[in-house]
């Protein structure tokens, strides 16, 4: 992938040295020979140029194009230069791509064994009844199996959560492990269907509690249902399609006394994972509280925290969301309601965050690279009218792409260290050279000392924007607003039809 990156903008020099060479043989023709070249250098000189002398015998060659030989024509050239440049800058952006991929790759193989995003969907109790179905044509009674799901009255999980960093490669990923701790209890089950049309009978001998999940790899052993001091036996027999509520599911045989009077249980879920931790609330009193000593959680999920305390110690973090506000039923029939209605995306969400998201920042400058590029050239191109020097395409260039190449150093550096360490690196390697470049090529110290002053503070400028969030953009639109105004005012007396002249200076 590297071989084909360094072949593209090995490519892209390339075409942008061509176009530079065809435009400059193009303008000696248009102009006849070195008409162009001595016109340029006698506006340097602060000499007028008779552009319409046809004595010349290169006129003959294509005629005298003024545009062409006019201040106005390399700034046009600039222009086009600073646009080529975003070329490379586009494929340092696919690098960055490339780089996220790899980073999802090496996360995907971490997590994968270990189940990835923990889900816990929730602990329900399960009924079995059958509905009489008379057929007249045949004479015929059939009865038919379903099933009434009843949520509890209270639903409660607590956890303290262990967390841990997993290296792949130069890749860091968050998991964690706990055991969590799952409680609630039901009431009294009173029949609701006793008169409905086709109604038979529960089948109470049968009922059964239901463990809901996600990805099974997720949990280390199946989860211990206690009724006091009554432990539940797991029904390992496989499921039906009625009774697939959730993802996964563990399945626990329910004694008859239980429904007759109501009871209390507690869950132990052994569970692992990576990232988040996502729990759903069900048509109950739901109480939530994790603990953790990850300093750096994200709330999120369809319900905001009731309380919350995050240092630098840990959080700890409580939600309390009522019944009424999820989206399930209290009771609810397969007949009446299929199971595949509830969909799974009404959770509560913990995610454990690594805060150094280096490449979300690295993509973020890269949209600056057009303020990079234009800043310099504008800074080289004001040298050349005050020191009445020119400089060449190729000169500009070349301060281009060490611009660009900004880009490429703060990725590579940000996979190693910070992304403050990494850019402040980034920028003094990239200002020194071009400080010096600069410095050398107009042999003039005091251009060099100001272009490090002008790239310097682009660099902050840039830096700060990244620091910030909500006010990012009106930050980066009045920078952007001061920048248009001081080139203004620093070329207020500027003459741009003789812009090297003597009333000028």
């Amino acid at each position: 992938m590297m071989i084909g990156v360094l072949l593209s903008a090995g490519v892209t020099i390339g075409i942008v040295v061509a176009v530079v060479i065809a435009i400059y043989q193009g303008v000696k023709y248009f102009n006849g020979g070195d008409t162009v070249s001595k016109s340029i250098n006698n506006i340097s000189n602060g000499e007028s140029v008779d552009v319409n002398n046809n004595s010349n015998n290169n006129i003959s060659k294509g005629g005298n194009m003024k545009w062409t030989s006019g201040l106005g024509f390399k700034i046009v050239i600039i222009f086009a230069l600073g646009f080529l440049m975003l070329i490379p800058a586009g494929f340092i952006n696919e690098i960055v791509r490339d780089r996220v991929g790899y980073q999802r790759d090496a996360v995907k193989s971490v997590i994968e064994p270990i189940g990835g995003e923990l889900y816990l969907s929730g602990v329900l109790l399960a009924i079995p009844y059958k509905n009489k179905v008379y057929n007249e044509d045949k004479n015929v009674t059939t009865y038919t199996n379903h099933y009434t799901y009843v949520s509890p009255e209270n639903y409660m999980v607590e956890g303290d959560i262990e967390t841990s960093i997993l290296n792949r490669g130069i890749f860091k990923i968050p998991t964690f492990s706990s055991d969590i701790k799952i409680n609630g209890n039901f009431e009294k089950f009173v029949s609701n269907k006793e008169g409905d049309v086709g109604f038979f009978a529960y089948d109470m001998s049968k009922a059964f509690l239901v463990v809901g999940t996600g990805n099974k790899k997720g949990l280390k052993k199946v989860p211990v249902i206690k009724i006091g001091d009554t432990v539940l036996k797991e029904n390992e027999a496989p499921l039906s399609k009625d009774i697939a509520f959730f993802s996964n599911s563990f399945i626990y045989k329910l004694p008859q006394k239980y429904l007759q009077n109501g009871f209390k249980f507690d869950t132990s879920v052994a569970i692992q994972g990576a990232n988040s931790i996502n729990i759903r609330p069900l048509n109950s009193q739901n109480t939530f509280s994790l603990s953790s000593k990850w300093r750096d959680p994200s709330f999120t999920g369809g319900w905001v925290p009731s309380s919350r305390d995050v240092t630098d110690e840990g959080f700890k973090v409580t939600w309390e969301v009522p019944g009424f506000n999820t989206s399930l039923p209290k009771v609810w029939d397969t007949e009446s309601r299929s199971y595949n209605q509830f969909s799974e995306s009404n959770y509560i969400t913990t995610d454990f965050l690594l805060l150094s998201d280096n490449y979300k920042k690295t993509v973020k400058s890269i949209k600056y690279a057009l303020l990079f590029i234009f800043i310099p050239f504008f800074a080289l191109f004001l040298s050349e009218l005050r020191n009445k020097k020119p400089l060449h395409f190729i000169q500009y260039c070349l301060v281009g792409f060490a611009n660009v190449i900004f880009f490429l150093l703060l990725l590579s550096i940000s996979e190693h260290l910070s992304f403050n360490l990494s850019y402040f690196i980034s920028a003094i390697m990239v200002t020194s050279i071009v400080s010096l470049y600069a410095g050398f090529i107009t042999n003039t110290q005091k251009v060099g000392i100001s272009i490090a002053i002008v790239q310097l503070c682009s660099y902050i400028f840039l830096f700060g924007i990244l620091q910030l969030t909500d006010y990012a953009l009106v930050v980066g639109s009045v920078g952007l607003f001061m920048i248009i105004a001081a080139a203004m005012y620093i070329t207020r007396n500027i003459n741009w039809f003789n812009p090297l002249s003597k009333e000028d200076n």
